[in-house]
């Protein structure tokens, strides 16, 4: 056997193998990019009658990049979508750069009964801007590194974006409680910071226990039910696991930085804590800019009354 015959079997499986890779990586992208337009029935016990058949459009860790690439995909999902609400959860630029962009988003929606908004960790994170305006490879790879860790080095102050988006009409809640009046009936809006930062205090959140009114709790983490009085909530809607993200057949979601969720149910209608709680794919991505077995989503929950 000649040496060219025996690196022509050594080379096959290795472009082969490289040339799956590859294909699978360009899918993943793609599909990063098929937003799957979802609507979802939620039963909800003890829900109101006024509240019956209310349309939330849950608005999710849309990421959006510093250059708006997918702003417009979002907002054509979004027009293509009949609610009455939006409810939206946090994570809704990957950086700081992404503010402008996401500011843009929530201008553009339409709501009739209006849009309420909790934070999540990215709305924390620095962008270019925020460090001196100059890109290196070394900054990017230490915000890499600390956004891996969720450490706390060199997060930014959200009140600016907080403030933007108050001015095109947003009502933003962080660690309190909003009451308004949907259908008649009187709705207690509870929004935690982020639970994976650790700065989601639902203690203080919270209205005083006992009274009227139905309890909807907006947190960017589904972890943020895991508190001893979150079953004092009717309802609760999350994001950040991203569905996965990247699920692998036969195994479920490798990565899904929440322990309430496991790696086979990562995302829709679970119970935690007792709460019936909607846990969002999400409209983008991060860290990298691919979906494998958990496309995108942008759901209009539908709120029903048990029989």
């Amino acid at each position: 056997m000649t040496v060219s015959t025996i690196c022509r079997r050594l080379l096959l499986p290795l472009s082969s193998g490289a040339a799956l890779g590859a294909a699978l990586t360009f899918y993943a992208w793609q599909a990063s990019k098929r937003v799957e337009l979802t609507r979802v029935p939620i039963v909800v016990p003890g829900l109101p009658p006024g509240l019956e058949g209310l349309r939330i459009l849950h608005v999710a860790d849309t990421h959006f990049p510093a250059n708006g690439e997918s702003l417009e995909r979002f907002l054509r999902a979004a027009k293509s979508q009949d609610y009455d609400i939006v409810f939206a959860t946090g994570d809704y630029a990957d950086t700081s750069d992404g503010w402008p962009v996401v500011v843009e988003a929530f201008r553009r929606l339409k709501p009739g009964l209006g849009i309420y908004a909790s934070l999540g960790g990215h709305e924390r994170y620095p962008g270019a801007h925020h460090a001196g305006g100059q890109r290196t490879l070394g900054g990017d790879l230490r915000r890499f590194l600390n956004r891996v860790r969720g450490s706390h080095r060199a997060l930014v102050d959200p009140a600016p974006l907080i403030a933007a988006l108050e001015e095109v009409g947003v009502t933003v809640l962080v660690n309190e409680n909003h009451s308004i009046e949907l259908g008649g009936e009187l709705v207690h809006l509870i929004a935690i910071d982020d639970a994976y930062l650790g700065l989601a205090d639902l203690e203080h959140a919270l209205p005083e226990p006992g009274g009227d009114g139905f309890r909807l709790l907006l947190s960017h983490t589904p972890d943020g039910l895991l508190h001893p009085r979150a079953a004092e909530v009717n309802l609760a809607l999350s994001g950040h696991t991203h569905g996965g993200q990247i699920r692998l057949p036969f195994y479920g979601a490798p990565v899904r930085h929440a322990r309430s969720v496991d790696r086979i149910r990562t995302a829709g209608l679970l119970p935690i804590s007792g709460v019936p709680t909607f846990v969002s794919r999400g409209f983008g991505t991060a860290l990298l800019p691919l979906r494998l077995g958990a496309r995108p989503e942008l759901a209009v929950l539908e709120l029903h009354r048990a029989d």
